[in-house]
């Protein structure tokens, strides 16, 4: 038997595992909730802000709009060194908005880590809440949800959903497909309580689990990473901790990346962060999913050839495609991204490009990302 066939057997097998996996625990989790009653929880909302001057406006108007006591939560907007009108839109938004606020500012741009890190130490909630300031969508009952949630199941940490704006184009499409099988991913490992990824866009803890995980200090020589490795702390102090729940009220939508070059710098930056990742799972996953893409090459190469493996790699590929299916219309049923699904016909054939230039990218190079280079 050759050796490739070995090989594409593990990566099918190992890539289905996972999905089965994911969808296991995406079926786990709760999809139903009622609000309770009683005195909630203060929280913090803590947003470190750079060079948003497009996206502010709606990132505030978002938070101030929410359907939730005004005494019962504040904002502390950071803005990491803004080199444009960031701060001054978001003090006159602010000072008419009638929320508690603090609007720090950095002397020099520090990154983002060192910006939430100053904001959560002045911060006066038991709940903190990271967010970014590109975020232009939020449910009105957010803020309840987070709060209710907490108050009835007192997790560590509430991993949640991002999304991408309603826009036109093929780049945009293909964000928003990627991010279905991240959410699909997310949301069922979080449903077996083997929890390896999250989005600091949409990110809710206790600030006591924080202080005890050490904050950010431990990660914070590398640039990013803030939500994932701050995860993994937590877990290593209560594993069952972290907790998802699958609730459109706290779905937030973010812009898409609009050229591909901003697209590849951003997804380089979070593969880079997998190599100082103590969770072993995290860089497993990136692995079998590059092995499992590259079937369709082999396949590619062997009708070119008219090799005797078509039969074998076809029925790889075919299975690698099902349990894509699978995963995508779960997530794409929770976010109501259903008409996206079928986006995986022409991108399961590029896909593999796109993974091989992220993954090896992530070894090799280093992107700059808000003005600064990651390390």
């Amino acid at each position: 038997m050759p050796v490739e066939l070995y090989i594409f057997s593990f990566f099918t097998v190992a890539y289905g595992a996972l999905v089965t996996l994911a969808i296991t625990g995406f079926n786990n989790l709760k999809r139903n909730y009622s609000y309770t009653s009683g005195e909630l929880p203060f929280i913090s909302i803590v947003i470190s802000a750079r060079n948003e001057e497009k996206t502010i406006t709606k990132c505030l108007h978002g938070i101030i709009n929410q359907k939730f006591p005004k005494d019962l939560y504040e904002l502390i907007l950071v803005d990491d060194c803004s080199e444009d009108d960031t701060v001054h839109v978001a003090q006159s938004i602010l000072q008419q908005s009638g929320i508690n606020y603090s609007l720090l500012r950095q002397d020099f741009h520090r990154g983002k880590k060192q910006s939430l890190a100053s904001g959560i130490e002045k911060s006066r909630g038991t709940i903190i809440v990271t967010s970014d300031a590109d975020v232009t969508y939020r449910h009105a009952n957010w803020l309840n949800v987070i709060a209710s949630y907490f108050k009835m199941h007192m997790p560590d940490m509430l991993v949640m959903p991002v999304d991408f704006e309603n826009k036109p184009g093929i780049l945009v499409s293909f964000q928003v497909v990627e991010n279905l099988a991240l959410t699909g991913f997310t949301s069922g490992f979080c449903g077996i309580k083997k929890p390896f990824l999250c989005n600091g866009a949409n990110l809710a803890f206790r600030k006591q689990a924080f202080t005890e995980a050490g904050g950010y200090e431990p990660h914070q020589h590398i640039s990013s990473g803030e939500d994932v490795f701050l995860m993994e702390a937590i877990k290593r102090i209560r594993p069952s901790g972290i907790h998802y729940v699958l609730l459109r009220e706290l779905i937030v939508k973010t812009p898409a990346m609009q050229t591909l070059n901003t697209l590849l710098s951003q997804r380089i930056r979070w593969a880079s962060k997998s190599k100082n990742n103590p969770n072993h799972l995290n860089v497993f996953a990136g692995f079998v999913i590059m092995g499992a893409n590259l079937i369709w090459v082999a396949l590619g190469v062997a009708l070119l050839k008219s090799s005797t493996l078509i039969p074998y790699l076809s029925i790889f590929a075919v299975t690698k495609f099902i349990f894509d299916f699978l995963l995508l219309f779960l997530a794409a049923d929770f976010l109501g991204r259903v008409k996206y699904v079928w986006w995986i016909f022409p991108f399961e054939c590029v896909y593999w490009i796109y993974t091989l230039i992220v993954g090896i990218g992530s070894l090799i190079y280093k992107p700059y990302w808000k003005g600064k280079k990651t390390q």
